[in-house]
């Protein structure tokens, strides 16, 4: 009896088996996949590591020039315009031409070194020039024109008697070719402190006009600032003076040195100067120039456009 209970007992559950177990499968068949579980967080303190970036494109990181860096706002390079600037690199020629402009003081204490009488005379000067600079010292040639002008003044040589005075007009002009050799002292991209020296020579061409003089009381301690030109010889007659110990009379103009006479026929140019450089852009410099020399006291401009 048992073991009849026993088989139906096994028949029972083999037929369940064969019932559910096929329904089970499909509905397992039907459902979707699980979905992962999402990754537990990262622990307090743990660093998380950043995305990776994006990968450049070779062609355009190559095309892609790096920018060079700008100057400070305010500098004389960011100021000017693009290729303007007034830097001077060591090693390069730098050349410039343009005009100057010279004022020389010729002082009576000079004239008084050759003989008495005389007054002090302001020559003016004018010509162009042409630079060549490099490394901050330049040679600046110049082809330009003084004129020697005074009025009536008396005048005498020192080895002369008191009765010799004669008055002295003159319209000479010179005709000077020299050549400045400056150092500078940069004081900036800008500016800088000129100092040198000038050499060269000048012709001579013009008239320089002697008239015998006399005092009106016959006084030779008169002041021979007061003395008149004579007419002619013994002209007026007062004593010693207007003699016939030589021709200046009537408009007399002295003789070159070619031809034995004082005026000179070439004149030397040799001065000590100093004076500030001004270079605002790559194309433009002007000068402030003063010095001494053989001519005497002079001062200076000039404005060079560079080639």
């Amino acid at each position: 009896m048992r073991s009849q209970r026993k088989w139906i007992h096994r028949g029972v559950l083999g037929v369940a088996v064969l019932v559910v177990a096929p329904a089970a499968m499909a509905q397992g068949e039907g459902k979707p996949p699980a979905e992962a579980a999402p990754a537990a967080p990262a622990a307090a303190g743990e660093a998380t590591a950043p995305p990776p970036a994006a990968t450049a494109n070779p062609d355009e990181a190559a095309a892609d020039p790096v920018e060079a860096p700008k100057p400070k706002a305010g500098s004389p390079t960011a100021d000017a315009p693009a290729g303007d600037t007034p830097v001077e690199l060591p090693g390069q020629t730098y050349r410039f031409v343009g005009l100057r402009y010279r004022g020389i003081v010729v002082p009576k204490f000079m004239m008084n070194l050759f003989g008495d009488g005389g007054e002090t005379v302001y020559v003016h000067g004018v010509g162009p020039e042409f630079a060549i600079r490099k490394d901050g010292f330049e040679y600046v040639f110049s082809l330009w024109w003084a004129g020697y002008y005074m009025d009536d003044t008396p005048f005498m040589a020192s080895s002369d008697p008191k009765n010799a005075f004669e008055i002295v007009k003159s319209d000479l002009n010179v005709i000077y070719m020299t050549a400045d050799f400056l150092w500078s002292q940069e004081l900036g991209s800008q500016f800088a402190v000129n100092y040198g020296m000038g050499a060269g020579f000048g012709l001579v061409f013009g008239d320089l006009y002697r008239t015998q003089a006399y005092p009106k009381d016959g006084n030779p301690n008169t002041d021979p600032y007061k003395w008149e030109k004579c007419t002619g010889p013994h002209d007026p007659n007062k004593g010693d003076f207007c003699g016939d110990d030589n021709d200046h009379y009537d408009g007399y103009t002295e003789a070159s040195w070619a031809n034995g006479g004082s005026k000179p026929i070439i004149f030397p140019w040799l001065a000590l100067q100093t004076g500030f450089r001004y270079k605002p852009a790559k194309n433009f410099v002007a000068r402030l120039d003063a010095g001494f020399g053989t001519s005497g006291f002079f001062f200076g401009v000039g404005a060079d456009y560079g080639l």
